[in-house]
């Protein structure tokens, strides 16, 4: 919690009693509404060269002089379904939550208590469905394209980490200045996430000479 609220602090008025970025355009329209649509237009391009190395487009001359799209059919699909299952699965979590959003605790002029993690909600207050940070999921889930291409194209596997830890990290940071999510919400989601992903790479390989050879 200590850490928590020293990062948050500088974006909260302790005199108006509310985070003044709460409703910022930038923040709002670009950096949580235009980030979202971003990532959610990756995952259905990614699906989408999935779908165009099926065997019904086999006689496509467009897809026939792009070889990558076969090259890559399968670790396409994995990684599409790595972004789905991680976000549903971090939406979810966040539905059953009990923890509120900074915005809404007693201490930043809300209503509702803080919850220490794994707490039980105190009689009268209300669940929060605030935890882990959703909006983050969306960027951590590009981390999929690590697993999805560690064995194949490391180059490739290594920016989709970056790229994963990078948007993640903002996207989560942002949230944050509006008093949204604390940091350690983003924290959970960049974890879970990275389980989820780790747990499906063990089950189910994005390289199909790997399962051949096992």
């Amino acid at each position: 919690m200590g850490l928590d609220t020293l990062l948050i602090q500088p974006y909260y008025d302790a005199t108006a009693l509310v985070f003044p970025l709460q409703h910022d355009w930038f923040l709002e329209n670009i950096m949580h509404l235009g980030l979202k649509y971003l990532m959610v237009a990756i995952s259905l391009i990614v699906l989408g060269f999935w779908l165009l190395g099926l065997k019904v487009w086999a006689h496509n001359s467009f897809v026939n002089k792009r070889v990558w799209i076969h090259k890559y059919h399968r670790p396409f699909i994995w990684m599409f379904v790595g972004m789905l299952v991680s976000t549903t699965v971090i939406s979810v979590l966040k539905h059953l939550s009990e923890h509120a959003c900074p915005w809404d605790l007693l201490m930043y002029g809300g209503t509702q208590p803080f919850l220490p993690l794994f707490s039980e909600l105190p009689s009268g207050a209300s669940a929060g469905h605030c935890f882990p940070g959703g909006h983050a999921s969306g960027g951590f889930a590009l981390m999929a394209a690590y697993f999805a291409f560690r064995d194949t194209e490391p180059k490739w596997a290594k920016l989709g980490l970056l790229a994963g830890m990078l948007f993640g990290s903002v996207m989560g940071w942002a949230q944050m200045m509006r008093g949204a999510h604390f940091m350690s919400h983003n924290l959970w989601t960049a974890w879970i996430i990275w389980m989820i992903l780790l747990t499906q790479y063990s089950l189910w390989s994005p390289n199909a000479a790997k399962t051949k050879a096992q």
